[in-house]
């Protein structure tokens, strides 16, 4: 499916309830020579066959339906391109991993514990083992290559190596599901087709390309949230294309259904409207009035989200993101603000942000904020982050006593509402001294805040070379030192 900038990918899952014996040994048939397919064109793609060829050959060994087989030949090759996106995050990581442990080893040596011998020769064999485990994936990012993939997860496969699994049950992990990509041309989905029942059922009709009839299909019911129904059914009316995977769990079949949605944006501030500004471990929200006067502001702590396993780590941000989303709406706000996409990796300066903006753990975030935004019904609007955080430490965090984050949110949230951040008063006299006293007007003598931020960066300079801590200080103190003479 193509995706325009204002579209985001949202899916709905639902559940199977009836199906017959013989269509589910066909359909988990299906499964098996699809994920086979998968892997067999992920072998392929390793090879440097193209597309077309490598399909050909998977036709004539798994499933004789070219649709299915260029949708595993996509997949084979996300799974890929995944894996090398993740590979930085994994050296990051350990690098993390180690830089923690050697500063228990330095806590440890001052410490008087009696056993600390011992201790730091337990905490330097788990440094050479995650240095090990650090080169092993740097490896792979300068060979351009990626580590073995296991279908069906490694934490099933070393189950099975104990033997606390059969093996059945390791080859159904690996053979559990269908996918059919969508095309607005073919209807919404040639292979996978949706049909309104009543209620909140659908029937889906899954293309049979092992039987010997022509256009033979597989009918399952399958039910979906009362909260959804209405939008899924509003988007197979449009004709427009819609993914499809099934996948089998603990005996019971669950769809997914993925299609675009347009991301929706409200002039409507008439309740307010909340700012959210991201950061690589809290997500710091802030709402105003509808005026634009603060109201209220909390931060959302995701705590070691870059540091733990996939798993944990969507867990994290799923919950923290649904926290967010009913702390906001418990205010009666339907409108969030939120930066600019593309914006921060331009023009951050903080290395740690850095890391975090450039892999996928920050689009993992925005996707889940867009995704649950748009399933409570909640608008978005993206504003550029520009001077954000300045702006928010100039003109709000001491009146209100926020952070600089909480700040950054309240200015992105005004920034939506269409309100103008004009340079406070007390600026005028430090940098357009010879101008105030002329009586120009402050938004006739600054149109952005680079000149700020100028004065600022080159404060910071000084106080550092004075040895100076200035990472706590409010404006005022800035302009203070700034009167300082050296």
């Amino acid at each position: 499916m193509s995706k325009k900038e204002n579209e985001h990918a949202i899916t709905f899952t639902g559940i199977v309830i009836t199906s017959s014996v013989t269509e589910s040994i066909i359909l988990d048939e299906l499964m098996r020579k699809f994920q086979s397919a998968k892997r067999y064109l992920r072998e392929r793609i390793f090879d440097g066959l193209d597309r077309k060829s490598a399909v050909a050959k998977a036709k004539q060994l798994f499933l004789n339906n070219s649709r299915y087989m260029r949708d595993a030949f996509l997949e084979a090759e996300a799974s890929i391109s995944s894996q090398k996106e993740l590979l930085p995050l994994y050296v990051e990581q350990y690098k993390t991993a180690i830089q923690k442990t050697e500063n228990k080893i330095e806590k440890i040596q001052n410490s008087s514990k009696s056993h600390k011998e011992d201790l730091i020769v337990y905490k330097k064999a788990r440094i050479k083992k995650l240095t090990k485990k650090m080169y092993y994936y740097q490896y792979h990012i300068e060979n351009g290559s990626i580590p073995k993939i296991v279908d069906g997860s490694k934490k099933k496969l070393i189950l099975l190596n104990k033997h606390k699994i059969t093996k059945q049950e390791w080859i159904d992990s690996r053979t559990n599901a269908l996918y059919s990509r969508g095309e607005t041309s073919k209807g919404g989905n040639e292979n996978i087709k949706l049909y309104y029942l009543h209620d909140r059922l659908i029937e889906i009709n899954v293309l049979n390309p092992l039987s010997s009839k022509r256009n033979d299909r597989l009918h399952f019911n399958v039910q979906f949230s009362e909260k959804h129904i209405l939008t899924i059914l509003t988007h197979l009316s449009s004709g427009k294309a819609y993914s499809v995977r099934i996948f089998r769990k603990n005996g019971k079949y669950y769809v997914h259904v993925t299609f675009d949605q347009k991301v929706e944006s409200s002039n409507d501030f008439s309740r307010g409207c909340a700012g959210i500004d991201i950061n690589p471990d809290n997500l710091a929200v802030t709402i105003v009035h509808p005026n634009g006067n603060f109201r209220i502001s909390k931060v959302f702590w995701m705590t070691d989200v870059n540091s733990v396993r996939p798993n944990k780590r969507n867990w994290i941000i799923g919950n923290t993101i649904a926290s967010v989303i009913k702390w906001v709406a418990s205010f009666g706000i339907d409108i969030i603000a939120i930066e600019d996409l593309y914006f921060k990796n331009d023009l951050s300066k903080n290395p740690k942000f850095n890391r975090m903006s450039s892999n996928f753990v920050y689009r993992k975030i925005i996707t889940t904020l867009i995704s649950r935004s748009i399933r409570e019904g909640i608008f978005i609007i993206q504003v550029p982050a520009y001077y954000s955080s300045l702006i928010g430490r100039v003109k709000y965090q001491k009146i209100y006593g926020l952070s600089i984050h909480q700040s950054a949110a309240l200015v992105l949230a005004r920034r939506a509402m269409g309100l103008k951040e004009n340079v406070p008063n007390q600026m005028m006299s430090v940098l357009f001294a010879k101008e105030a006293k002329k009586g120009h007007q402050v938004h006739d003598l600054f149109r952005h805040w680079k000149k700020v931020q100028t004065w600022i960066s080159a404060i910071k300079k000084r106080a550092f070379q004075n040895h100076v801590h200035y990472k706590h200080w409010y404006i005022d103190d800035f302009i203070e030192y700034d009167a300082v003479k050296e």
